[in-house]
């Protein structure tokens, strides 16, 4: 199942990332003095917290798929040239159904094939940013053992492979064990691979190609073969929890859970993916525009990111810090300087005035020591509330 039009739903993430590109400043200035139990915080929770371990199951399973995450290459790092993605479903998943893979894979009979599914998480990539090239997906999918993840690949292989008459069964050569087709009058592949308890699905669809008639199963191929040469060695180095063990993981990376803002249970709506930490190059997944991204975040020394409430950032230092910051918070084509909160003159807040008509309106970041949050909010005061809670919380984990 394809959706020829992968385009963007909501910017909160895209906006995150299109920073202005400067170089990070040599040294942090000093911040004025601000005494934040003068700071608007509104309805948020403005104190940090220690969040311990999975409360249930299903969020033991979700800190898993995170750490999963954090295993799985970007597109980018399999191809260079596949710098953009697009709209966002959630990345993070017990059900694929729920995810961004329902786009690209036929899901139908899923939990018959595959009931012992514990999580998963899903990259998506194009090479043109208009959606007019080739479009990648790379997913994982922990299960309990390996047999277990050798049958549902096989599994899952013969449903796809039943759903249309013309499809054929491809072979590559490097991986035997892949099982992988093509329907001849389309350019497209997917495959299913088992990879110890992992099963890895692959993807390839060539707009061009399918729009100008033309079909090319050597470039499939190449690519799908490419593709596991890089997720391979890189998977096999992540190392799944055993079943009964999950609960027994933290939920927590490095504290940054417990510096990020708690999100509302009255805006549960708002996020596609659940609270997760990621290494800093596994956060850019989470931005629509990740080639852009990775500029700054390697020239400010982004190491980790966190998304609750808020987005959070951790720098090189304190001068990354505030270069960040101004990336998230400055004006540039698509944005106008807006006023800052209430007593936190550090904050930068702004207004999107883009074309994108879903587009969140207002962006607001701040930082502290090396730490760079982020918020959004369709009115004003909403997003310099969230931020001004934000930057209490991480005066208080300084202060404790």
């Amino acid at each position: 199942m394809r959706r020829a039009g992968y385009v963007l739903a909501t910017v909160a993430v895209l906006l995150a990332a299109a920073g202005c590109g400067s170089d990070p400043a040599p040294v942090a200035a000093p911040d004025p003095v601000i005494d934040i139990n003068t700071l608007d915080v509104g309805p948020y929770d403005a104190n940090p917290r220690d969040m311990g371990k999975p409360k249930n199951p299903e969020a033991a399973a979700m800190i898993e798929a995170e750490r999963l995450g954090n295993a799985l290459p970007l597109p980018m790092d399999v191809d260079p040239a596949f710098t953009h993605t697009g709209k966002f479903d959630s990345l993070v998943f017990l059900d694929p159904k729920d995810s961004a893979l329902k786009n690209f894979a036929n899901l139908d009979d899923f939990k018959t094939d595959a009931p012992d599914l514990v999580s998963g998480f899903v990259d998506y990539g194009r090479n043109d940013p208009d959606n007019l090239g080739i479009e990648m997906v790379n997913a994982a999918m922990i299960f309990p053992t390996e047999q277990r993840a050798t049958d549902v690949a096989a599994a899952l292989e013969r449903r796809d492979f039943g759903r249309n008459p013309l499809t054929q069964a491809v072979g590559i050569s490097k991986y035997p064990q892949a099982h992988a087709h093509w329907v001849p009058t389309t350019q497209a592949i997917n495959l299913w691979y088992p990879l110890g308890r992992l099963v890895v699905y692959i993807s390839f669809y060539d707009q061009d190609k399918v729009y100008f008639g033309k079909t090319d199963l050597s470039d499939l191929t190449t690519r799908a073969s490419r593709d596991l040469d890089v997720l391979t060695p890189a998977l096999q180095n992540f190392h799944p929890t055993a079943p009964d063990k999950l609960m027994e993981q933290p939920m927590d990376i490095d504290g940054m859970l417990g510096r990020t803002m708690i999100r509302p249970q009255s805006a549960a709506g708002e996020w596609g993916n659940p609270p997760g930490v990621y290494t800093g190059h596994a956060g850019l997944a989470f931005s629509t525009d990740p080639g852009e991204a990775r500029k700054w975040w390697d020239a400010d020394g982004v190491d980790r990111f966190a998304d609750y409430g808020n987005q959070l950032y951790r720098t090189r230092d304190a001068a990354a810090a505030e270069d960040l910051r101004d990336q998230l918070g400055g004006p540039d084509e698509n944005f106008r300087t807006a006023a800052t909160p209430k007593n936190l003159p550090i904050a930068r807040c702004r207004e999107y005035t883009g074309a994108e008509k879903l587009a969140v309106r207002y962006y607001c970041s701040v930082a502290h020591d090396r730490y760079t949050a982020f918020a959004a909010g369709e009115q004003l005061l909403d997003a310099q509330q969230r931020i001004s809670a934000q930057y209490a919380i991480l005066v208080k984990v300084d202060r404790k």
